[in-house]
């Protein structure tokens, strides 16, 4: 008989025991998670409450506790550099173990040649520094002269706001002395910083010596298709002054084509564009070409060599470097003051200066200073120390503890006078008189060339005064008094000297070089290459391609000379070779 099936006991319970059971079991949850947050540790560590304000000898404490540390830092400096010291002589005792006394020895010898290479290098360089100083000095005289000799007629570029200031007699002695036919041109540029009236005082003035044209560079940024209005400088608005526009290249371009016309010359001509630096030649050529075809900046020394652009069939443009100031290489008074006279001028990198300071004070000895106190709005000063601090002051041109900045105040100067923000002009001589290389005689042939007629400018002069009106008066900028011609230095006589030396060397042909007596027929070519310098520019490279073909029909002949007697001598050698024949030889 089988056993009967027992029911399973039910899992069913009442409600008040199952809720005592979930309570006890929430309960148990929660005390774990207590637990192990207590274990674990926080990613973020216990801020340093600090010492609280109300202890008692609060500062002694901190004081304490910082010399503690300091203690600390100390000892384990001290434990660091032990070892390091314990580590390398654990190394040196290697070396020693593993080296002989004669690797030492070379090692030694080794470091004493390094350290006399080292030395005569550090000499060399500067040796080597000076060397290509006086290399580029050199390289900038060769380039103008090329420039003189190769133009036909010479533009000097003058700033309209210093015209003597800027002007160069030793170049226009130097144009006059190249060659009887070449002729200059004076060209004032940034005529649109200059007032009106100041302007007319200076055409007036310098085309009492030489042809002048008023000229305003363009200033637009684009590669090509520069503008250009054709309206006189004298008879422009104020608004086309202030313009990007150029003003001035079509006066310069007449007095050319009059100057081609009146010489009847039926090729191209050459022209010189020469100055100091940073008057605005290169922007003059560019204005002219309308496109940027020479590098343009406001750095002084930026074109380094002559460039070639041609402006049109009948006219070709010669860019050249800026010219060289006379040589400041001792450290006098009047060298000093030369220097702050050429950072005024802006022939010289503003960032390169000594002392800058000596330059404002130039400045100051020049002008008014009640317009500067104005234009800066500073109080009144007494020397150029109060007046760089008070502009430090006015400008922030601190230091580190609340120390004025005189240099970096007297460079902010400078940079303002130079850039233009600073107004001024000059006023012409009240007398004048004719420099010494200039006379009455080259004053009337150049105005015969180049068709000046002085009723045209009568006519302009008359138009400005009846109906264009100022574009800036004389009270808003700064009245200056003129630095005076300056002397450039073109040449020096080591130059002079090394250039007869190379011209009186032997002609070298390949490895050997012979020297001839000198001939009738030399004399007679010496004297053609005299001629030949004294020609135009336009005419001198028809004279050079004939003067070449002389030089290659003289070298074929002696060239057959030479071949001649070779062939004869190795005849003669060659006889005693071969056996003697009666028929041959008589």
């Amino acid at each position: 008989m089988t056993k009967g099936f027992h029911k399973k006991t039910s899992k069913r319970l009442s409600a008040k025991r199952r809720y005592n059971i979930e309570k006890k079991v929430r309960e148990h949850n929660k005390k774990l998670k207590k637990e192990l947050r207590k274990k674990t540790h926080s990613s973020r560590p216990n801020k340093d409450p600090g010492i609280p304000n109300s202890l008692p000898f609060k500062e002694q404490v901190i004081k304490e506790a910082q010399e503690d540390r300091r203690r600390d830092e100390e000892r384990k400096q001290l434990v660091r550099d032990l070892q390091k010291d314990k580590r390398r002589q654990q190394r040196d005792d290697q070396l020693l173990k593993k080296r002989g006394l004669d690797e030492l020895t070379a090692d030694a010898l080794a470091r004493g040649e390094e350290f006399e290479a080292k030395g005569h290098s550090d000499g060399q360089s500067s040796t080597e520094g000076q060397s290509d100083k006086t290399s580029n000095l050199k390289s900038y005289y060769k380039e103008f002269h090329k420039v003189i000799e190769a133009s036909d007629v010479v533009v000097e570029v003058l700033d309209a706001r210093d015209p003597i200031g800027s002007r160069c007699p030793q170049v226009e002695e130097e144009v006059m002395r190249n060659g009887a036919n070449k002729r200059l041109i004076l060209l004032l540029n940034k005529v649109d910083l200059i007032p009106r009236e100041n302007l007319k005082k200076w055409l007036r003035y310098l085309r009492n010596e030489l042809p002048t044209v008023a000229f305003k560079a363009c200033t637009q940024k684009q590669k090509s298709n520069l503008s250009r209005s054709r309206v006189n400088v004298l008879v422009s608005s104020e608004e086309l002054l202030s313009s990007s526009k150029c003003l001035g290249a079509d006066i310069l371009m007449k007095l050319l084509s009059n100057y081609c016309r009146n010489k009847d010359l039926k090729t191209s001509i050459t022209v010189g564009v020469v100055g100091f630096p940073n008057v605005g030649k290169s922007s003059v050529i560019n204005s002219l070409k309308r496109c940027h075809a020479c590098a343009v900046g406001p750095t002084p020394g930026l074109t380094r060599a002559m460039q070639l652009v041609s402006l049109d069939k009948r006219i070709k443009l010669v860019d050249s470097p800026g010219i060289i100031f006379a040589d400041n290489s001792n450290k006098t008074e009047a060298n000093v003051h030369s220097s702050s006279l050429m950072a005024l001028r802006n022939a010289v990198k503003i960032e390169t200066l000594s002392d800058p300071t000596a330059a404002v004070d130039a400045l100051l000895n020049r002008v008014d200073r009640q317009h500067l106190t104005l234009f800066y709005r500073l109080s009144a000063f007494k020397d150029v120390n109060e007046f760089l601090a008070l502009l430090a002051k006015r400008f922030g041109k601190l230091k580190k503890g609340g120390v004025v900045d005189v240099e970096g105040a007297a460079r902010k100067v400078l940079n303002d006078w130079n850039v233009g923000k600073i107004r001024y002009f000059t006023v012409p001589p009240e007398t004048q008189c004719l420099p010494f290389h200039i006379n009455a005689q080259i004053v009337s042939q150049m105005s015969r060339e180049f068709d000046i007629n002085e009723r045209i400018f009568d006519e302009e002069m008359n138009e400005i005064n009846k109906n264009i009106p100022q574009n800036l008066s004389e009270s808003e900028a700064l009245l200056m008094n003129s630095f005076g011609f300056t002397s450039a230095r073109l040449e020096t006589e080591d130059d002079k000297q090394e250039d007869m030396e190379q011209s009186g060397a032997p002609t070298t042909w390949g490895q050997t070089s012979i020297l001839l007596k000198q001939s009738k027929q030399q004399v007679c070519e010496d004297s053609e290459m005299k001629e030949l310098s004294e020609l135009k520019g336009m005419q001198l490279n028809r004279e050079k391609r004939v003067m070449f073909k002389k030089l290659k029909k003289q070298r074929k002949r002696k060239q057959k000379i030479a071949n001649k007697l070779s062939n004869s001598l190795q005849s003669d050698i060659s006889l005693d070779n071969e056996s003697y024949d009666f028929g041959t030889d008589f």
